[in-house]
């Protein structure tokens, strides 16, 4: 016969299940709106049933008073949001490259649903988050995540104090977004710049000529032009980006356990 889980496990399977399902509805691809609710149930069910039996025996008894269990429950929902924001916060520079890029184009107000997020975007927006993910698949960094929740247990046992070390690590991680999207909007940005220069100089010394109908499709086509072209290093800078999740994610959890 299979015998009844104590108090202890039940209350352990609970907080396992809050940072395992917690995790992976926030990550980009697997956490997405349109990936089937029954697949999603599945894998966080096949994750906590398979991370139980090694993170039951490294907890410390629980007190089975709700507060006490209130208070961990928080701690590990926000450990999950955090190590979730850290994949998010690549995505976020790409969408927001996307949006300036269009809105120097000439083309904010080319907006399509974006089912992901349930608003309007620009079009240029959503091409490049749907590139984003695809670069996320290639680089296997789905594959580091559900790794690194697993080691998440290991360094990060339930329970255990947070140090503010961690928590620096993140504001970092928030201050490269800033710095990725710079980088990747600035092939665009620094050739629209000398477009509107040169517009602006035509226009003083040519006041006949048409400048503001002549910049909507000169701009357009030269940003679609030096995007295409620049793709290569866009391609190189996503990749390197999800790529260096796999020292960014283990060094957070070391900082956050005060190692």
């Amino acid at each position: 016969m299979i015998p009844f889980p104590s108090e202890q496990d039940i209350l352990v399977g609970i907080l396992v299940f809050l940072r395992v399902s917690l995790l992976l509805l926030l990550l980009p691809v697997l956490g997405h709106k349109l990936v089937p609710k029954p697949v999603k149930a599945g894998l966080v069910g096949i994750l906590t049933l398979v991370l139980f039996p090694v993170v039951a025996p490294s907890v410390p008894v629980i007190q089975p008073d709700p507060i006490h269990m209130a208070l961990f429950a928080i701690q590990e929902m926000l450990l999950a949001a955090a190590l979730g924001l850290m994949a998010q916060l690549i995505f976020a520079a790409a969408q927001f490259a996307g949006q300036v890029m269009s809105l120097q184009m000439g083309m904010a107000v080319a907006n399509i649903f974006d089912p992901a997020t349930s608003s309007q975007s620009a079009v240029v927006a959503q091409f490049v988050g749907i590139f984003a993910i695809l670069m996320w698949l290639a680089s296997g960094a789905h594959h580091m995540f559900i790794l690194s929740l697993v080691e998440s247990f290991t360094l990060m046992p339930v329970g255990t104090p947070w140090s503010i070390q961690g928590w620096e690590v993140l504001a970092q991680a928030t201050a490269n977004m800033f710095e990725l999207a710079i980088k990747l909007m600035a092939p665009v940005l620094l050739l629209l710049f000398f477009v509107y220069v040169a517009l602006g100089l035509i226009a003083r010394a040519v006041p006949q000529i048409q400048v503001f109908f002549v910049s909507f499709p000169l701009s357009v086509g030269l940003g679609l032009l030096i995007l295409g072209l620049a793709f290569p290093a866009f391609m190189a800078l996503m990749y390197d980006a999800f790529i260096g999740l796999e020292q960014g994610v283990p060094m957070f959890l070391h900082r956050l356990s005060g190692q």
